[in-house]
């Protein structure tokens, strides 16, 4: 795959995540994809999944979000990588920290995607949430 192709696959996950089709997320890994979210203020130790893990998480957000949107800032592909930076806003559905259900949590964020024919093989979370 060319890297706008894989460009293109990537802001179509982000679009897949916005909109909560989980049942589609699965289909754009490898099956020996793995993702590592470095630590931030909701994960201080940070995490590292598979892909059923993954899901399993996803699915998990539905309880806690009532919508959420990516807004991609910059982009670089080049060959088999990906990189993504965007402010992701979640409407919650639940409270967290000082946020009450209806607020709105913030994140400043970049993703590295490492595709493996045309596929998210590798990938990386670097997430900088707003205070709450």
């Amino acid at each position: 795959m060319s890297a706008n192709e894989n460009l293109i696959s990537a802001k179509r996950f982000l679009k897949a995540l916005e909109e909560f089709d989980f049942d589609a997320l699965k289909s754009f890994y490898t099956e020996d994809a793995e993702q590592t979210e470095l630590p931030n203020q909701l994960k201080p130790k940070g995490d590292h999944r598979t892909v059923d893990q993954l899901v399993a998480d996803f699915t998990r957000s539905k309880g806690i979000l009532r919508k959420q949107s990516y807004r991609v800032s910059n982009e670089l592909a080049s060959d088999d990588r990906v990189m993504l930076e965007f402010i992701w806003e979640g409407e919650l559905g639940i409270s967290i920290g000082s946020l009450s259900p209806g607020d709105t949590m913030r994140s400043h964020s970049t993703v590295c995607m490492d595709f493996k024919d045309g596929l998210i093989h590798r990938q990386r979370n670097y997430d900088c949430f707003e205070a709450f």
